[in-house]
């Protein structure tokens, strides 16, 4: 009996990583064992196949169909072995622009407009050099990434190539109907985050008037229509107090889950809101409050609270975002960031950092990891300042830094946040360094906050 790959999916392998699977509609790789992969390899119209249970599970589940002979699997489904790492999804910037004027925002380390734009043209031969490198799940975000003239032509263009978009980052503005009427013609199922920076205080922080109704209006428009969606809700002295009525508005329109952020002291916040931030101790202290609160309600809605703890309500359950590590058992092969290391950062100018919250602050001091104005995906893919960045290990973090190295807690830290470790360097009036500490994980685990989270969760579970 002969069998082909479905349509729907892809055989795909890596250096390091011998064999993984694509769903054409998902964004995640499917994990498949060894003896699977090696059958489904088989079903490639050529090979003829005893009958077994195998095959039949296989065919039961979609992954699979009867065929006649020489009928191979679609030139997508086939099986592909890439000479680079693996990086599965790409954070991308399609512009700097932005119709609104964030006080703190991230993408610059002044008050100057980031007027930067990806050309269509060169923007679609790097999606063409994404799915010829294996990429498969974008995040799409600016500046505004709505504000560029051809983002509907972008997304089609994704899907055109059996490649997802797995997350819309966007101030909400331009969303409506029409564009998640697109996402349905696509199969598009992206999380959509907008931001919102807490009731009576989003105006301000957006620097546009109408920006809370436009940001609560699209948030009610995309949780109505069924999209997962995420409100991302800056926090800072003023809109402190705010934050037990925002998590409830929020709750009331259909959120699904709110993330709420330390604003931190990047230069543009500072010179915008000049000791605006909760300091690090302020933001523990009041955030395991809110914590407390929140989950003795009758909620739903889930909540992460940015490097600190994520609440499941509905569960009675939350888990600490810096144990990255319950174990507290130490993997020195496994990298310094897990997020980094699967999602490569793009911004509008076309340079490759490890993560966007890096971007603003490393280009004001002239550091770049890596261009596709300058070298092709494939190339940056093989070897160079960014790919040895994001594949830093534990036990390299550990061999150039001697506090990580020395500390008791390292195997649950895992060292923390390298973007937090560069700002921290920053605003020290240092170099950034990529293998600094950071301190807010210093913190937490130093400073007995491990501990006051056990004591005072204690009638919840600890996942």
């Amino acid at each position: 009996m002969y069998y082909r790959l479905n349509e729907d999916y892809a055989l795909r392998a890596w250096k390091y990583v011998n064999h993984g699977m694509y769903h054409r509609l998902e964004a995640s790789p499917i994990r498949v064992d060894d003896k699977t992969y090696d059958l489904l390899l088989q079903c490639d119209g050529e090979h003829d196949l005893p009958d077994s249970e195998e095959l039949k599970a296989l065919a039961e589940h979609g992954l699979i169909s009867q065929c006649e002979k020489g009928q191979a699997p679609s030139d997508w489904s086939r099986y592909r072995k890439y000479p680079h790492r693996f990086v599965p999804a790409m954070n991308l910037m399609l512009t700097g622009k932005c119709n609104y004027n964030c006080r703190h925002c991230f993408n610059a380390a002044d008050n100057t407009d980031r007027m930067s734009e990806w050309d269509y043209d060169e923007l679609l031969d790097l999606l063409d050099q994404a799915a010829d490198c294996g990429f498969h799940g974008f995040t799409l975000t600016g500046g505004e990434p709505m504000l560029h003239p051809k983002f509907n032509d972008i997304v089609r263009e994704i899907y055109k190539r059996n490649m997802v978009l797995e997350r819309l980052t966007t101030n909400g503005h331009y969303l409506n109907e029409e564009t998640l009427d697109l996402f349905r013609e696509l199969g598009a199922t992206p999380q959509i985050k907008i931001s919102f920076d807490g009731v009576g205080h989003h105006d301000w922080m957006r620097g546009h008037k109408g920006a809370e109704q436009d940001a609560l209006r699209a948030l009610k428009l995309c949780a109505e229509g069924g999209f997962v969606t995420r409100a991302q809700t800056q926090v800072f002295r003023d809109n402190l107090d705010s934050m037990k009525e925002t998590l409830k508005v929020l709750e009331d329109i259909g959120v699904t889950e709110t993330r709420i952020i330390r604003t931190t002291e990047t230069s543009r916040w500072v010179k915008n809101s000049p000791n605006g931030s909760l300091t690090q101790e302020e933001y523990f202290d009041r955030m395991l409050d809110l914590s407390e609160w929140y989950l003795g309600g009758e909620h739903k809605m889930n909540v992460c609270i940015w490097m600190f703890l994520c609440l499941y309500p509905s569960l009675g359950a939350y888990e600490m975002v810096q144990e990255h590590r319950k174990d507290g058992v130490y993997h020195p092969t496994a990298p310094v960031c897990e997020g980094n290391r699967t999602m490569m950062a793009v911004t509008c100018e076309g340079e490759v950092a490890p993560c966007l919250q890096m971007c603003g602050e490393l280009s004001s001091f002239n550091i770049h990891f890596d261009s596709l104005k300058e070298r092709s995906l494939a190339d940056i893919l093989q070897g160079g300042k960014w790919l040895e960045a994001v594949c830093t290990n534990l036990y390299a973090l550990r061999e150039k830094n001697s506090i990580c190295d020395n500390c008791e807690w390292f195997g649950r830290c895992c060292g923390g946040c390298r973007a937090l470790a560069i700002l921290s360097g920053i605003i020290n009036e240092r170099k950034p360094d990529y293998y600094a500490v950071d301190p807010l994980a210093c913190l937490f685990f130093k400073g007995g906050w491990y501990e006051k989270v056990l004591d005072r969760l204690k009638d919840y579970k600890h996942f």
